[in-house]
């Protein structure tokens, strides 16, 4: 069974979210705070299906060649 929201409940907790860490201003008139809140949770690509980095192969980016540097050491131009 999924734990999906109902549209009605995601807007709800837009809202909540809107009035519980938004600023004074914010409080004072949420909905336009809220409606933001929705537009990012609801965007295009958002969910499962979204890949893990942007990068064309799904692999996540790792170094090519990791280097340790000492704490308080420098590169000497010669």
């Amino acid at each position: 069974m999924e734990d999906e929201l109902s549209p009605l409940a995601v807007r709800l907790e837009c809202l909540r979210m809107a009035v519980e860490f938004g600023t004074q201003r914010d409080v004072n008139n949420p909905v336009d705070l809220a409606e933001r809140y929705h537009a990012w949770v609801t965007k295009e690509g958002s969910g499962v299906n979204r890949p893990q980095d942007n990068r064309i192969d799904d692999s996540l980016m790792v170094a090519q060649k990791p280097r340790s540097v000492r704490k308080g050491s420098a590169s000497k131009l010669v």
